[in-house]
């Protein structure tokens, strides 16, 4: 391929600082939503809220019974399901009329944990409560005082049993709400107390002040905690995912080759259980470590660490030929969490080690091939562990690469065993809410936290080992979605608290795994994909074959590394904008196992398919990949020019745009809905005056009718944002000659309303970061003479993406 590198795009832009945001219209659907709410109180209605306030005050009565330490005063939750979004608007009217402060919000905000504020004014929440129970049949609620009951379906006193999600001895992570309650304070320091009087080990780290690592003796320990710290919301296992190291060991004296370690090799911290100085690893690592185990960085005992370092510094080409020499991809940074494979994940140091590595180290990609051991549940919210890592990702610069989990293998085996249960079968597995299976459910093929972080990448298996030939076992086919990957976990089809989510509040792009890549399959020595192994490994051998999602990513991890090797300016969303818009993936109905299936499964197992080593480091002459690196403030539109070369008006052939924005964001804290409050999009349109595009509708300045903003801002509060888009825009012949030698990118930035006030008054006052990847290629029906590469770059102003640089330059946005 010649080397045609990658460009920024460097044309003067024009911004307004405002853009039109009205469509103009109310489409039949929307009326229909407006008018459904129901204007009598049903008495299904009733039957929830009697059962509920007669389970409320028993729930809180045994609480307050068992409680051994005494506070002044206690910090009651309760969690309310909603039969529509909880708006800003119901957030005052439920503070002001009940006095109950909104803690958590989650099932796309139809679900809020709330704290009592006030008990006198609380009591008034109860009062109409019972006055709707005990009303006649057929009670209006429209301008009655508890109208506000009416849009509940029902609620609960959050007690210990709540609290107690799981848990395990060796560690568990306790996540406190956030109040400004006095009583918060006093309970915090005398948990602190408490667990030193105890003498059990736990981990704080200030940076991440809402969670708590602990260990404790026996379960009447964490009873404790749960029973007596109001603060406490949950309690969680961090026990990791089990982690499968290799399999079926193969006997060689030594490992055939050797690894060339070029100069300014970009560092990659492995997060796993430590990295053995094997031969060909040696050279590679660096030398600083981290090891929360206490029994030393460079020791693997499981081998699993061992593996995923060698394929992010070997990567693909490892498998492409035999050869006694390789050139190395990344050096490797040990960060040892775990000592065996199913250890607790001590999070606060997880985090702690990335931010060290990073503002010490430069280090600023990572691979967590880990997980927490359990699934998501069917549209469950972001976890406390995402939440962090999307924090650090956005003020670090940083891009962690995480595995969505494998399927257990026991459990896989259990349903295979029965091939005839038609919920067994391929891809059935891994959607079927209604399965008749005594065995299996298809929520257990969800992916695992903290795999839902949106400002970093979640990768997904497919079924090949990268060898030639199909060697795949219970998968049907290498290039599918391998049996014991995992799938995005929102399910937009199912009914929130009985009601449906509106169309506005489903997103196709928003999607996890983002990318996925060969990970071997089950159950066959050949299916398997090869790894290293330390040659003093228990089970022998210098190599091994397993399978797994945790070898996937580190393949992915060692393909941004290259990017970074190449292009080492580079902010990591745009090496994430890079490796999506390399990605592809087969339509459905290409695959005759998926063609009974749905788009969207296919789509939740593959996000935006296989990235094609071919597409991330240069172009084809016929093609041009230019990166944009900018920012933008609330409210703006920005418009690019794009010129083309004047060869095109005649050549007779068509222009394809493949267009990729990523963009970080601080993430909204314990707020389903607007975790992402911050919308960016793009569209393709005609190269007119920035006043024209902000100000004018889709008619004046589209290219054509099909050509449409990347996301919709319609519905603001309501919608579901993602931090990835991509869109593909073709000019025919006829577009081009009308283009008039030049197009635009417009970008557009708007923030959600109802988010707390300070975020929106800081993120208000600074410009946001946003990458672009822009792939133009000519399709050739006519033969041309010109290379669209040359004779774009001739037409427009670039900028050449400067050699590396040993400084350590993190520009964040610390007031947020």
């Amino acid at each position: 391929m010649p080397d045609n590198r990658f460009v920024y795009l460097s044309n003067q832009w024009q911004n307004n600082e405002s853009f039109k945001r009205q469509r103009g219209f109310t489409t039949s659907n929307e009326r229909e939503e407006e008018d459904a709410e129901p204007k009598t109180i049903r008495e299904f209605q009733k039957d929830r809220l009697r059962t509920s306030y007669a389970e409320f005050f028993t729930k809180q009565r045994v609480r307050n019974e068992n409680r051994a330490i005494h506070f002044d005063a206690n910090i009651d939750l309760i969690k309310i399901s909603f039969y529509v979004t909880f708006n800003d608007d119901l957030k005052r009217k439920f503070f002001e009329r009940y006095g109950l402060s909104s803690v958590e919000f989650s099932r796309f905000n139809k679900t809020v944990t709330f704290e009592v504020v006030s008990d006198i004014t609380s009591q008034n929440f109860f009062r109409h409560v019972h006055t709707i129970i005990n009303s006649p049949e057929g009670t209006g609620y429209v301008n009655q005082p508890f109208n506000l009951i009416a849009l509940v379906m029902h609620f609960e006193f959050i007690d210990t049993r709540a609290r107690w999600v799981s848990a395990s001895l060796s560690g568990s992570l306790l996540t406190l709400i956030s109040s400004a309650n006095p009583i918060y304070t006093i309970q915090k320091n005398t948990l602190f107390r408490f667990l030193q009087e105890r003498q059990l080990t736990f981990s704080y780290d200030q940076q991440a002040p809402d969670l708590i690592e602990v260990a404790v003796n026996d379960r009447n320990q964490l009873r404790e905690i749960a029973d007596n710290f109001d603060i406490v919301k949950a309690i969680t296992s961090t026990r990791a995912l089990r982690v499968r190291p290799g399999q079926y060991g193969e006997l060689r004296r030594d490992y055939g080759f050797t690894v060339i370690v070029p100069e300014q090799l970009t560092i990659v911290g492995v997060i796993d259980t430590g990295v053995t100085r094997i031969t060909p690893l040696q050279d590679i690592l660096t030398n600083f470590s981290y090891d929360h185990t206490g029994n030393g960085a460079f020791w693997d005992e499981s081998g699993h660490g061992t593996s995923v370092a060698g394929l992010v510094a070997l990567g693909a080409e490892f498998y492409a030929s035999t050869d006694e020499v390789y050139t190395a991809k990344a050096r490797i940074a040990v960060i040892k969490a775990l000592q065996f494979n199913n250890d607790n994940l001590n999070i606060s140091r997880i985090l702690a080690d990335i931010r060290s590595a990073r503002q010490t180290h430069n280090v600023r990609l990572f691979n967590l091939s880990l997980n927490i051991s359990s699934a998501k549940e069917y549209n469950s919210t972001y976890s406390h562990f995402a939440y962090e890592l999307d924090k650090l990702a956005h003020e670090l610069d940083v891009l962690v690469f995480i595995a969505v989990g494998n399927i257990d293998p026991d459990y896989l085996g259990d349903a295979l065993a029965d091939p005839l249960h038609p919920d067994h079968k391929y891809p059935v597995f891994f959607y079927k809410p209604d399965s008749t299976s005594d065995g299996h459910r298809c929520e257990n093929t969800n992916i695992c936290e903290p795999a839902e972080s949106l400002n970093n990448i979640s990768v997904g298996a497919l079924a090949g080992n990268l060898e030639q030939n199909d060697q795949s076992d219970v998968t049907p086919n290498a290039l599918y979605p391998a049996y014991y990957t995992r799938k995005f976990h929102f399910d937009y089809s199912v009914n929130i608290n009985s009601t449906p989510l509106r169309k506005n509040q489903r997103n196709k792009h928003l999607v996890k795994p983002d990318v996925v890549f060969d990970g071997g399959d089950l159950f066959v020595y050949e299916a398997g994909m090869e790894i290293l192994r330390a040659h003093n490994h228990p089970e022998g051998g210098y190599f091994a074959r397993t399978a797994g999602t945790s070898l996937a990513t580190p393949l992915i991890t060692s393909y941004a590394a290259q990017i970074l090797n190449a292009y080492p300016e580079l902010r990591t969303q745009t090496v994430k904008a890079i490796l999506i818009n390399a990605a592809t993936f087969y339509k459905k109905d290409n695959l005759p196992a998926f063609r009974n299936s749905t788009e969207a499964l296919l789509k939740n197992l593959v996000g935006f398919g296989k990235p094609q080593k071919e597409k991330l480091l240069n172009t084809e002459d016929n093609s041009i990949l230019f990166l944009i690196e900018d920012v933008i403030a609330i409210g703006e539109i920005i418009t690019i020019p794009i010129n083309l070369p004047p060869y095109l008006k005649d050549a007779g052939n068509k222009l394809k745009f493949e267009i990729t924005l990523c963009y970080s964001f601080l993430p909204v804290k314990d707020n389903h809905l607007n975790y992402l409050p911050l919308h960016i999009s793009f569209n393709l349109i005609k190269s007119v005056d920035v006043q024209v595009a902000a100000n004018a509708g889709q008619v004046v300045y589209g290219i054509k009718n099909s050509f449409r903003w990347s996301e919709d801002h319609f519905g603001l509060d309501n919608r579901l944002f993602s931090n990835s888009q991509s869109a593909t825009y073709i000019l025919q012949p006829r577009d081009i000659s009308a283009a008039d030698n030049a197009v635009a990118l417009a970008v557009r930035c708007l923030l959600k309303n109802e988010i707390p006030e300070e975020y929106s008054r800081q993120a208000k006052r600074i410009a946001h970061r946003f990458s672009m990847v822009i792939r133009i290629t000519e399709q050739q029906t006519q033969s041309v003479n010109n290379s669209l590469y040359q004779q774009i770059l001739a037409c427009n102003e670039i900028k050449n993406i400067a050699a590396a640089t040993n400084e350590v330059d993190i520009d964040v946005d610390v007031d947020l």
